[in-house]
């Protein structure tokens, strides 16, 4: 029996090569498009999951509430893990995590290497988390000082193979290393990713200081929890003995918080110095999940469409088949096995759709899924649950529509026509619904992206090229090396800073303290510092609002800052020039005097406001410097050559790091940008399946009504009314599909730009301009359909009668 259904699909679908292609090229895109966004979805919603101990392993948050509003940070006092796994029976194993000054930089038979992928940390690492071992005993492999575990891609790097256990690399400021453990590539959903891993050198009095203090708060821990231990519990006890150890008034400013090493991935928004590189956001993974149903549901619509209206030509073959003794069950099974039958074809066209999709989906997301032949099996159940659940939507209601027809009517020729509101016509536009609704979002997202790149931060991130200093002689002879990079060609200036706008590490905090108008009392405010030189003003084109810039006079110089209006409003200073404050950085403090007022600049995301800022002069105590800035014009590529020249002329030690600003800046929108590609080509491919269906259905419309189109032909009628004729009633579905979809569209694009404080206002336009696109892409797809109609001869039409 289930040999005749398929044998009977065949032969239909072999009939109906127009009806079969549609069908199989929409479903074939539906399960290509949902594929690809639920393995992203699988793969985030799969970040750190890989360990053996995922469920108990939490990271310890430090909470300052000192600020208006308390602060997370990813950092704790080293002594706090290790003390926590001697007093509290919960906690069985700890291990942290140290970044030594941000960087390391070995060298290798003369050949220097720039290390910024790096962690120093202790044995029990690896008894924590289960990153695998190529080389070397992971249980022993951190055991001695000065012992060090790289990646698989580093020991290629570094001596062309990961056969290196027992070879040595050398740092110029912490000695010689041992190779003693090769590990696999760190995978793409970890938070914590390595290239290098150094252990814990406990004969340095530094590190015995750093490992006992619990004063010094700079690494990351992780402890390990008994089964079923209650996180709330054992952060109520850990922040018990954190407060007595640390005593007041440390105590009374930090607070702990435990977090699941789950919650990471998707949880660490608000949390400050993370050791990811990378972190999730749920709106997205909502998001994408979203596309994927709109492109699922509407290639079944798209089925369920067709379906229903070919119904008219298969009813005397379902009225024959009841009279010949054919029962419900029987007809269902046979719609069922047709639905099926084109699911199966569609997947089959979909496995090569997704193989062809997927370099292009890996530069857009920036993973690298692998989709082959080698791992179709691990696609398979997502496949096969694609299809299964595509095949039921798109052939249920089908197969019970038109096993309800009656015999004697069918045979007799007569069948009642659906109503105005028939579920058909309800699928039509709860599919263009979908459409409208990516099409307003892509146009929404891409204003508002076109406005990130427009938008005016403040200062020129044009041309600028970011050069780290990562040397202590370089430092203290930075003078010399600015002179030289100066003169190099296409160099238009140079400025020296402590941190740059769009820093990707830590911008630096000060404590600052000012009068009030009484001169009574004084006001602590935290606040944002940075350190240039006297070429600031001329390299990141700030805008100086009122006084004077720095003159290059260092002893002079070291005392005088600027404040950006926010810090200006946040103080509460009506003339600020030539007032005093006084500023507290580690524990140090220096009164400076406020020489000039900079326009707001945004030195982070467009996500954050502007926050109140002051810039110091470089020698000023509060900070280091760590970069120059290269304003640059001309042949990049023969700059950066001169630029590294200068380079290692004055360091010997370090390969030179650099950068362009405007890229680090793009970074901070790589999240949006992404979404923008995919909202794009998911209102592409949806819009396409949903004119597919439109086309098959404006075909199936014309073919039922072609004598009547005939007669009326006959009668006088014009093509262009003919057209209307045939056209107005998609038309109206359209309009009315627009009118559904626009409130939820705003609502949706209304959620999404509130994760930007700067940001677009939703315009009329972009409704407008999804309405005309969705209306003329839908009459352009039955107007092909139509436009043959009301050109054919009517007597070929009626040549029967």
């Amino acid at each position: 029996m289930l040999r005749n259904y398929f044998k009977i699909a065949f032969r239909t679908l072999a009939r109906s090569k127009g009806y079969a292609f549609i069908n199989i090229l929409g479903l074939a895109i539906g399960i290509t498009g949902a594929t690809l966004l639920l393995t992203y979805v699988k793969d985030e919603t799969s970040f750190d999951q890989f360990h053996s101990k995922a469920d108990d392993i939490v990271r310890i948050i430090a909470v300052d509430k000192t600020g208006e509003a308390p602060r997370k940070f990813a950092v704790n006092a080293a002594v706090f893990a290790s003390t926590l796994v001697e007093e509290l029976p919960e906690v069985t194993k700890a291990t942290t995590l140290f970044m030594r000054g941000g960087h390391m930089n070995f060298t290798i038979d003369g050949v220097r290497f720039a290390q910024r992928n790096y962690f120093i940390t202790n044995p029990s690492f690896f008894e924590v988390f289960d990153f695998e071992f190529l080389e070397g005993d992971r249980a022993t492999a951190l055991a001695e000082p000065n012992s060090v575990v790289l990646s698989e891609n580093e020991a290629i790097r570094y001596f062309g193979t990961t056969d290196a256990l027992g070879r040595t690399i050398t740092s110029p400021f912490a000695g010689e290393f041992k190779v003693t453990g090769i590990s696999k590539n760190t995978p793409a959903n970890s938070h914590i990713k390595f290239d290098v891993l150094i252990s814990q050198n406990y004969s340095e009095p530094q590190w015995q200081q750093m490992l006992t203090s619990w004063e010094q708060i700079g690494p990351s821990s992780y402890l390990v929890l008994t089964k079923g231990a209650d996180i709330a519990d054992v952060q109520k006890k850990a922040e018990a003995i954190a407060n007595e150890r640390m005593g007041a008034p440390f105590a009374d400013m930090v607070d702990f918080e435990l977090q699941s090493l789950s919650d990471i991935h998707f949880g660490s928004a608000d949390i400050e110095r993370s050791i990811a590189q990378t972190s999730g956001d749920k709106s997205y993974i909502l998001i994408f999940i979203s596309i994927a149903i709109f492109l699922v549901v509407i290639a079944s619509v798209n089925y369920m469409n067709l379906a229903t209206s070919r119904a008219v030509f298969r009813a005397k073959e379902i009225g024959i088949r009841k009279v010949v003794g054919a029962v419900k069950k029987q007809l269902v099974t046979q719609f069922l096995m047709e639905s099926l039958l084109i699911t199966l074809i569609s997947l089959i066209v979909s496995i090569g759709l997704t193989d062809l999709s997927m370099p292009f989906f890996n530069d857009l997301t920036q993973k690298n899924f692998d989709f082959s032949w080698a791992t179709l099996g691990e696609y398979l159940p997502m496949l096969l649950g694609l299809s299964a659940v595509i095949a039921l939507l798109s052939g249920i209601y089908p197969s019970f529509f038109m096993t309800r027809f009656k015999t004697v009517d069918v045979l007799k020729g007569e069948r009642k026509t659906s109503s105005p509101f028939a579920l058909r016509k309800i699928l039509v536009i709860a599919q263009f619904s979908l459409s409208i609704i990516m099409i307003i979002s892509t146009i929404v997202v891409t204003q508002q992206m076109n406005y990130i790149n427009d938008k005016n931060l403040g200062f020129d991130d044009s041309n600028l090229v970011v050069i780290d200093i990562n040397n202590a002689n370089v430092r203290k002879n930075f003078k010399a090396m600015r002179t030289e990079l100066a003169k190099v060609t296409g160099v238009e200036s140079v400025s020296v800073s402590t941190r740059v706008p769009g820093e990707w590490k830590n911008i630096d905090e000060v404590t600052a303290v000012t009068n009030n108008v009484n001169q009574q009392t004084r006001d602590s405010v935290d606040v944002f510092y940075m350190g240039f030189d006297e070429n600031l003003i001329e390299t990141f084109s700030f805008k100086l609002k009122d006084g004077v810039s720095f003159t290059g006079i260092d002893a002079t110089d070291s005392t005088k800052i600027l404040l950006n209006e926010t810090a200006v409003a946040t103080f509460g200073l009506e003339n600020p020039i030539g007032e005093t404050i006084e500023l507290t950085s580690q524990g140090r403090s220096i009164r400076v005097q406020i020489i000039g007022v900079v326009e707001d600049f945004n030195f982070q995301s467009l996500h954050n406001k502007v926050a109140p800022m002051i810039l110091g002069y470089w020698n000023n105590p509060a900070g280091t410097i760590d970069y120059f800035t290269v304003k640059a014009s001309g042949n990049m590529a023969n700059m950066v050559t001169g630029l590294t020249e200068v380079h290692n002329k004055f360091d010997q030690a370090t390969a030179m790091e650099s950068h362009f600003l405007d890229s680090q800046l793009a970074n901070f929108y790589q999240a949006e940008q992404q979404a923008s590609v995919i909202y794009k080509v998911g209102a592409g491919l949806s819009i396409f399946v949903a004119c597919l269906g439109l086309f098959g259905l404006a075909s199936f419309t014309v073919e039922k009504r072609i004598k009547e189109l005939g007669i009326r032909k006959v009668l006088g009628a014009s093509q262009l009314s003919l057209f209307y004729l045939l056209s107005s009633t998609f038309a109206k579905q359209v309009f009315l599909a627009f009118i559904i979809a626009s409130p939820f569209a705003f609502w949706i694009m209304k959620n999404w730009l509130n994760g930007f404080v700067y940001h677009v206002n939703i315009s009329p336009i972009a409704f407008i301009v999804a309405g005309l696109m969705t209306m003329a892409i839908a009459l352009l797809t039955v107007s092909y359909r139509s436009v043959l109609a009301t050109r054919s001869n009517p007597v070929d039409a009626l040549r029967s009668e």
